[in-house]
């Protein structure tokens, strides 16, 4: 080997520490950012070459940048973000109808309901006392507007629901443009042998946080893109980013009962419903269609359930007895739902206390037998308070569960791909040494070659 060989061999040197260096203070610079995965710069020998017939070395050279990644808990990332989005928002819609059936307070249904049959009773002690009617019209007038008003409060947030698909969908949208365009330019780079290690790294950020907002697959192709799609019950698959292509996602229909629908990369159509998720694998976007199809509706449901029955029980027992005036009682209230319940009597004289027009004015049989009928009332709707509060409860645990499991996820994700600063200025120190020895070897070697020179 020759000095020239020797000059090569540092320069070589220089060359391989100065970029090792550059990626140790690209990852320090990227401590902080979300979603990189830490690199290195893998080293090898260079070929040697024979010398008299014995090899020697001819330096150190670059075998590639690696990131360190791992794409099995790239998976579990994915997964644990589409059941987390899906039980944060059920949680936190949930936690806010909440309040709308809060009994701790004194202006909730359950209250309403106890001083509306309370009013009866007091009335049956005085069953001709104009006081007594007036105060049961006004405690009937509370009932049903507390009614209308948790029947508003769901079907708001219902409508809510149905308006959120419009950002949502946008939203996803642009994140799948964004991951085909991606997927387009690590192609290109990597196709003449460039490093598209932080291009992926947003990449895998990307489908991370799309599938937080959509149920998703994905696959990682050997040109290093990556296609995202969902598959159906058939099981049909319906891609949204295949190679540097993106599908999109629609709304249509009448609000609040619009459909979204996948317009898949190859033209194929999907709407999203039972047969594409089944229960928290769906992410945001099938919490809340699951929140405005299914679970506030069926809460309404039962809400109307006991508006309508108190509305019937109530009517068939004032209709059997008799007003002040001796005539046959009318219906007490009117409507078929929580949100159509009214009142139907305006004049305190027509208020049926008595159970016979023989007791009139002063009967009170009827507004007995009406009071009688809390009790079963005021069961049905502790009922759904209860199956609410414990919706509520079981969601939050739910919540806190998959937060405790991403913790975890993301902390073996920090451990595996995170930056560790004390490491990279270990590092850094070591490259900080060879490129000194480096130019060292290439100093030797200049001034040997000078001493050979005066020689000559």
């Amino acid at each position: 080997m020759g000095l020239s060989s020797a000059m090569e061999i540092g320069k070589r040197g220089l060359i391989i520490y100065q970029v090792a260096t550059e990626v140790t203070g690209e990852n320090i610079a990227n401590v902080n950012t979300e979603g990189y995965s830490r690199q290195r710069v893998i080293l090898e020998t260079s070929p040697p070459t024979t010398h008299n017939g014995f090899p020697l070395g001819t330096g150190v050279k670059i075998s590639t940048v690696e990131r360190y990644y791992d794409s099995l808990l790239q998976q579990q990332l994915v997964t644990a973000n589409s059941a987390s989005g899906y039980d944060t928002l059920c949680s936190e819609v949930l936690q806010q109808i909440e309040p709308s059936f809060n009994e701790l307070t004194n202006d909730g249904i359950g209250s309403a309901i106890t001083n509306y049959f309370q009013a009866w009773e007091d009335l049956s002690t005085n069953a001709s006392g104009t006081t007594e009617r007036q105060v049961l019209l006004s405690q009937a007038q509370v009932l049903v507007e507390s009614f209308n008003s948790v029947s508003t409060t769901l079907t708001d947030t219902i409508k809510a629901q149905d308006s959120s698909l419009t950002a949502l969908t946008a939203d996803i949208n642009n994140k799948l443009t964004n991951i085909a365009t991606l997927n387009a330019q690590i192609k290109q780079t990597e196709l003449v042998s460039g490093n598209a290690n932080e291009m992926r790294d947003q990449r895998d950020l990307l489908v991370k946080q799309l599938a937080e907002q959509m149920g998703i697959k994905y696959t990682e192709n050997a040109d290093g893109t990556t296609d995202v799609y969902v598959q159906d019950s058939t099981p049909a698959t319906y891609y949204l980013v295949q190679g540097n292509q993106a599908g999109s996602l629609t709304v249509g229909g009448t609000s609040p009962a619009r459909t979204v629908t996948i317009d898949s990369v190859s033209g194929a159509t999907k709407t999203v419903d039972s047969t594409l998720y089944t229960a928290q694998d769906g992410g945001t976007l099938w919490a809340t269609l699951q929140l405005r199809d299914v679970i506030i509706p069926d809460y309404i449901d039962q809400l109307d359930d006991l508006a309508s029955t108190i509305i019937t029980d109530v009517n068939t027992q004032h209709q059997a007895g008799f007003d002040i005036n001796g005539d046959p009682g009318a219906d007490f209230f009117s409507g078929t739902s929580a949100a159509t319940f009214s009142v139907s009597i305006t004049d305190p004289n027509n208020i049926a206390a008595a159970g016979s027009s023989a007791a009139a004015p002063g009967g009170n049989g009827n507004a007995l037998l009406i009071a009688d009928l809390q009790s079963g009332f005021s069961i049905s709707y502790n009922t759904l308070v209860s199956q609410i509060g414990l919706d509520v409860d079981q969601a939050e645990t739910v919540v806190e569960q998959d937060e405790a499991y991403l913790k975890q996820l993301n902390t073996l994700r920090d451990s595996k791909s995170g930056v560790s600063l004390d490491e990279e200025l270990t590092n850094l120190v070591m490259y900080q040494r060879s490129y000194q020895a480096s130019a060292k070897l290439i100093t030797t070697v200049t001034e040997m070659m000078d001493t050979l020179l005066a020689m000559v």
